[in-house]
């Protein structure tokens, strides 16, 4: 059994939460039908480089816990090596040197924020079991789950080119667990800085909607994320 009990946030994550809301400011959220329920529920979101995770970790009300990539929630070596080769770098297409030195002086006040953050980290092996299984005990416990599926490994886009669909699974294990959860599609509008947040569906709908097929359930919310980053987008334009 994994420890869900809500641990109190540490002084150097408080230190760098407060720094980081100097350049990061609060986001607008803007339902587009029903607004968060009580509960468990599971929120899918783009990604927009680190924006979305920090913007939600800082200023969403409710205690919810995200799904993180492992390299996270390892120490510091792992989050230097994360940051220096994987993020700046590869994601964010910057040059090696340029990756190895801001990834090196940035190492220390990232890792006191993501530790702080209390990702849940997911797994491209056997271990995704692990992450199955906490993510069930927070919903069990009534807490949301955010997770952020897109593909991103070679970079953030505007509009997702393809989603993981890992997160299909939780949703199959709640279900079989007794919870059948709401899924909230949320876009990341970062030209006006607000979360546009669509009406929920039910797992079970989905469900039966797509003959249980995993690929299609994921496909079909990405388009809902892609549809409302497009009418979003428009409506900035005519401002």
């Amino acid at each position: 059994m994994y420890n869900i009990e809500k641990n109190r946030k540490s002084l150097s994550f408080k230190i760098a939460s407060q720094l980081v809301k100097v350049i990061s400011h609060k986001p607008k959220v803007k339902y587009l039908g029903q607004e968060f329920e009580d509960g468990s529920f599971l929120l899918l979101s783009n990604h927009s480089a680190r924006k979305a995770p920090t913007k939600i970790e800082l200023y969403f009300k409710r205690d919810l816990r995200m799904w993180g990539t492992h390299e996270l929630t390892e120490g510091f070596k792992e989050v230097h090596k994360y940051l220096t080769n994987t993020y700046f770098h590869e994601k964010k297409h910057w040059p090696k040197f340029w990756a190895k030195t801001l990834g090196t002086l940035a190492t220390p006040f990232f890792y006191s924020f993501y530790k702080g953050m209390r990702i849940i980290p997911t797994y491209r092996d056997a271990r995704f079991m692990n992450t199955l299984k906490m993510s069930l005990q927070y919903i069990q416990n009534g807490t949301p789950i955010i997770i952020y599926p897109e593909d991103s490994s070679k970079g953030y886009n505007e509009l997702i080119e393809h989603f993981f669909s890992g997160f299909v699974s939780l949703l199959d294990l709640a279900l079989k667990r007794g919870h059948d959860l709401n899924v909230y599609v949320a876009y990341f509008q970062n030209q006006n800085n607000t979360f546009y947040i669509d009406n929920p569906v039910r797992y079970s709908a989905l469900k039966e909607k797509f003959n249980g097929d995993y690929d299609q359930i994921s496909e079909h919310l990405r388009g809902r994320m892609n549809e409302i980053a497009k009418e979003t987008s428009k409506k900035k334009k005519k401002k």
